[in-house]
């Protein structure tokens, strides 16, 4: 029996989706090789990043040849070490504007003003995205998709117990206890190959709780992080957590297993991102699925109804010392096309989800994905109207967001309290927004 695309990805090392060749080499056609080091990939996303990245693009053009290693959850720390030393590749790809900050500010990445001239990019993204990789006026990386957290439920599980899908804290709590008393895990979600899935959660409660208001009061240094909305939220997740509302396996489940959790039904709900939708395995690509999705409630006073979160998932610069910045700016280029956009959403939904004015989500439409589908079109709205509450991958400062991130879990082990963490926090916070490295904030309103 012939073996399918997975398998043959799967069967190879992670690191050779292409013919490797030293940086700054030419193929033996002549042609410049750009490199690129991609994070996580499973099979699925390892074969699009052959067939709908790296082979397409090199048979767009005969000037350039693109070379793809996927560095997986260690490509951060990867990256740190190769830039300082000169020795990295020629496409940066960082976890969000968080990340790029540090290297934007260190000036290991090229400012891409002049292609952004020569392509038109600045007239093509939506600015809410667009802006958070400018710092001192220039602009040093392109958006490469946009995120938010979702909940994500099992509506057979629902259908089943007559659960209401719902609408505020109460009525959250109120399904969480019901599956809680049937042996059933109230929220899907662990940690165990990614540490941030805490700011996954934490971005919930910080927003649905103090509300966005409150959030970008504190971003703009205008609220401080100890103020009483942000205690309530790190209060709330407190109690969840102790409560069980995140199973009792939270640190050693995976992302994927957690989530299959839901599928399966031995959970209800997950607050995850848009990611999800790309890992078929989830039983989100036909309609006939158990699984649906919505946008996150208010878990507080601050406001009503519900909220998505504006993220830049992740960040596409061209490194200071790169061999070839036109290929990698002709990489980029290639990237906003209407044939790669399709063809990425429908072979690895909401890893592309392009910020771009004239590639609306509308094309997507019939990829065979109605819950992506779906879900893409309302965040576009969202985020083109300035209605959105902020991620922490985007918009806090790198050590304000790691302390977050490995804070919060010492909160919830009872080993600090939460004044003691939201303590923490606004002194990082004050020193690196005295830095300059606080993310841009893009206006409420577009």
């Amino acid at each position: 029996m012939p073996l399918t695309r997975r398998q043959i990805v799967a069967a190879i090392p992670a690191a050779a989706l292409a013919s490797q060749l030293p940086r700054g080499a030419r193929a033996e056609d002549g042609r410049k090789v750009v490199t690129f080091w991609f994070g996580q990939a499973n099979s699925d996303g390892q074969a699009t990043l052959r067939s709908d990245l790296v082979e397409a693009f090199n048979a767009s053009q005969d000037k350039y040849l693109l070379q793809i290693e996927v560095k997986g959850a260690a490509v951060n720390n990867l990256l740190k070490v190769a830039l300082v030393a000169g020795n990295g590749p020629d496409i940066v790809q960082t976890a969000g504007p968080a990340y790029l900050t540090a290297i934007a500010n260190a000036g290991q990445v090229l400012a891409l003003d002049d292609y952004a001239d020569k392509y038109k990019w600045k007239e093509r993204f939506l600015a809410p995205l667009l802006n958070t990789s400018v710092y001192g006026g220039k602009l040093y990386a392109l958006p490469r998709d946009y995120e938010s957290i979702h909940l994500f439920y099992n509506k057979e599980l629902f259908k089943q117990n007559g659960w209401k899908l719902p609408t505020n804290r109460a009525e959250m709590e109120q399904v969480a206890d019901a599956a809680l008393a049937k042996g059933i895990i109230p929220f899907g979600v662990g940690n165990a190959d990614w540490k941030g899935v805490n700011e996954w959660l934490m971005t919930v409660f910080l927003n649905n709780v103090a509300g966005p208001d409150n959030v970008r009061k504190a971003l703009s240094g205008e609220l401080p992080w100890t103020s009483q909305p942000f205690v309530e939220a790190v209060e709330l997740s407190k109690a969840w957590f102790n409560k069980g509302y995140f199973g009792k396996n939270y640190f050693s489940l995976t992302i994927e297993q957690s989530f299959l959790q839901v599928v399966a039904g031995k959970a209800a709900m997950a607050l995850g991102g848009t990611w999800s939708f790309g890992t078929k395995s989830y039983g989100m690509s036909k309609p006939d699925t158990v699984m649906d999705v919505t946008s996150v409630p208010t878990l507080g006073s601050a406001f009503t109804g519900s909220l998505v979160h504006l993220a830049c998932g992740a960040t596409l610069s061209i490194a200071k010392t790169s061999q070839n910045p036109d290929g990698a700016a002709a990489v980029f280029d290639f990237m906003l096309t209407r044939k790669f956009y399709e063809s990425m959403n429908r072979d690895w939904p909401g890893k592309w989800a392009l910020p771009v004015k004239d590639l609306p989500p509308d094309m997507l439409q019939g990829i065979g994905y109605p819950l992506f589908e779906k879900t893409i079109a309302t965040l576009h709205e969202a985020f083109s109207r300035g209605q959105y509450g902020f991620t922490t991958w985007t918009f806090w400062p790198g050590a304000t967001n790691s302390y977050l991130i490995d804070g919060i879990e010492q909160v919830w082990l009872n080993k600090i309290t939460t004044e003691a963490y939201l303590g923490r926090m606004q002194t990082l916070f004050s020193q690196e927004a005295k830095d300059g490295k606080v993310p841009p904030l893009p206006p409420r309103t577009a």
